[in-house]
């Protein structure tokens, strides 16, 4: 990928998984109809699966060609540690036009990367650099 589409990227991170986007605004499993007139349940934070539940996006930027995702877990226990997940897409091929594409890629990387309890990754894939800092390596980066 090109800085370019790094940016893009780095953008659609910032509107998809904001605290407005995933917090819903419901209290209980809802169907919603949309404009277009398909219809889809809704749910409220607290039952989503994770990451989903307890990713709080702090930012997301483009470094080059590497996105860095920064972020809080706040699963009831929440310790303020903050953690930066880097990823190096010189190797992704990824047609940023193409939205399908460009949310599954998103979805699966934080999924993949993130998608279970705390504990079941941040032993496996993290790095601390301090009482409440660490990096988190991305699923297949180095680790699979």
């Amino acid at each position: 990928m090109d800085v370019a589409d790094v940016a893009v990227l780095a953008e659609l991170v910032r509107e998809h998984y904001a605290a407005d986007r995933l917090d819903t605004g419901v209290t209980e499993p809802t169907v919603v109809e949309h404009d277009d007139g398909s219809r889809s349940v809704v749910l409220p934070r607290d039952h989503m699966f994770e990451p989903y539940r307890s990713f709080r996006l702090i930012d997301a930027a483009a470094v080059g060609s590497t996105l860095v995702i920064t972020f809080t877990w706040d699963d009831g226990a929440d310790d303020g540690t903050v953690f930066l997940m880097p990823l190096d897409t010189r190797e992704v091929d990824l047609d940023t036009s193409d939205n399908i594409a460009v949310t599954t890629f998103l979805s699966h990387h934080l999924e993949f990367t993130l998608g279970g309890p705390r504990e079941s990754w941040e032993r496996a894939r993290t790095t601390p650099f301090g009482p409440r800092f660490s990096v988190v390596r991305p699923y297949g980066q180095g680790y699979s």
